[in-house]
């Protein structure tokens, strides 16, 4: 079967049954006041939505080793090293459906759009201008960034949702961890810190950027938060030299068929990793590898227990077993860290 006929249309979504009840069923287990699986609902914020953003790894395997084949390559000081990792979210146990919607055939694993991530990101620090990195096993030399502000105005967002400006992922809690208003913030990849607390500011007053760069301004803070402003860093391209040939990177350039790449930044304008993300669904059966990125990643769907939920799988070789999917953070670096670190928050926010 060709790539092409496994990397599923959206027409096509409409078609499956999700097993267990689908994305709801999942999202329960995650409590008010937040709900990191459910879609952002932020109104009258424009953004240029990269599909999957909102999505965390549940129950994910998690292994530091580098894949088979894939690299660490030492920073110009060689204190660091930029890293080639592996996340998958949002997968689950599907089946086809027939014309009387009634499931039929063997179950499939879906990997939605945005849910397979490839990501070249720096073990600890960022990547500065000048120094060397990894781009899909070639050694390349961050030349040049363009980072631009986005500014979103006069929106609203509901108490455990989130919205995106910039490269960031920000989810608004409310309650906080300490009573007040607090948004937990996150890179487009994952990258994580401690929740913000937030100060209410009247309507017409804009306050000073903080050392984050972020900032906002609302006149409410209760269940609904009614934003003035608010504002993150977008990098919008960067110029590499790959394997001696200059090479410039615009966010969301198709990479390969189906996979767009898309250069992030911390808040304060670093940059910390490039992401590679399918832009349409992806359906795994046990018939077929799929070989993807040039040949550097195969998957290989072993065997579904349905009953138990556990899934037997395969990256470039190596075995995994996953839980109700093939969830997984493979590898090292910023953004399995700050997946990592997002999933530890949480799970100290809801008290388990």
């Amino acid at each position: 079967m060709s790539l092409k006929t496994r990397l599923v249309p959206v027409i096509l979504v409409a078609g499956i049954l999700f097993a267990g009840g689908g994305e709801a069923a999942r999202a329960a287990s995650y409590p008010l006041p937040f709900d990191p699986f459910l879609a952002p609902e932020a109104f009258g914020c424009k953004h240029l939505l990269i599909p999957g953003a909102e999505l965390l790894p549940h129950d994910p395997v998690v292994d530091s080793r580098v894949l088979p084949g894939w690299k660490e390559v030492p920073m110009k000081d060689g204190k660091n090293k930029t890293i080639e990792s592996l996340v998958i979210k949002g997968s689950a146990i599907v089946h086809k459906k027939d014309k009387d919607g009634k499931p039929v055939g063997p179950p499939l694993i879906l990997i939605p759009a945005g849910g397979l991530v490839y990501d070249a990101t720096p073990l600890e620090t960022h990547l500065p201008v000048g120094d060397r990195g990894v781009i899909f096993g070639h050694r390349a030399v961050l030349v040049k960034k363009d980072l631009q502000e986005e500014t979103c105005r006069n929106f609203s967002v509901l108490a455990g949702r989130s919205f995106e400006v910039g490269d960031s992922v920000l989810t608004y809690l409310m309650p906080g961890p300490k009573g007040g208003p607090a948004l937990l913030w996150r890179t487009l990849d994952g990258v994580s810190i401690r929740p913000h607390p937030l100060d209410e500011y009247p309507a017409g007053l804009v306050p000073p950027k903080s050392s984050t760069r972020i900032f906002g301004a609302y006149t409410h803070a209760g269940q609904i938060a009614e934003y003035t402003s608010f504002s993150a860093p977008l990098m919008v391209g960067e110029t590499w030299k790959i394997d001696g040939k200059t090479k410039t990177v615009a966010a969301n350039s198709e990479w390969f068929p189906h996979f767009r790449i898309v250069p992030i930044s911390c808040p304060i304008g670093h940059h910390i990793g490039l992401m590679v993300y399918n832009d349409v669904p992806i359906l795994l059966d046990t018939d077929h590898e799929m070989t993807l990125y040039g040949g550097m990643l195969k998957i290989r769907l072993v065997k579904v227990h349905e009953k138990s939920g556990k899934v037997v799988f395969a990256l470039n070789g190596r075995p995994y077993t996953g839980t109700r999917g093939i969830d997984s953070l493979i590898g090292r670096g910023r953004a399995i860290e700050g997946i990592k670190n997002t999933l530890s928050t949480l799970r100290k926010l809801r008290g388990s």
